[in-house]
């Protein structure tokens, strides 16, 4: 059985994304990661996301102020939140997702 693959999230698509995730939180840093990044997505396929956010920021606050936020955005979005300072300690943990993300996501803004 072979999986239909689609295209990458078109720019408007990534550009709506991140005008919401800004103007809810104000992050560092988002990086798209996942078969978006790469181009790969599938019929069932969302939009991997990692937001960065501000030292001390409370991140599972954030992520799910976040989904509310982006409810009836018409894409599927998988929101990973996550600080530098745990970035930086876990950015090579093998089994986490920050050393995938950083090795192959993209990033899509940054201040």
């Amino acid at each position: 059985m072979s999986q239909t693959t689609v295209e990458r999230p078109g720019p408007q698509i990534i550009s709506d994304l991140i005008d919401r995730i800004v103007g809810a939180v104000d992050p560092l840093q988002i990086i798209l990661f996942g078969s978006a990044a790469r181009g790969e997505m599938g019929i069932e396929s969302d939009i991997d996301v990692l937001v960065v956010m501000p030292n001390g920021t409370h991140c599972l606050k954030t992520v799910r102020y976040l989904y509310k936020q982006l409810f009836g955005f018409g894409h599927p979005v998988d929101i990973v939140v996550t600080t530098p300072s745990v970035l930086d300690r876990h950015k090579d943990s093998i089994g986490l997702i920050y050393r995938t993300v950083l090795a192959e996501g993209k990033e899509i803004y940054a201040v």
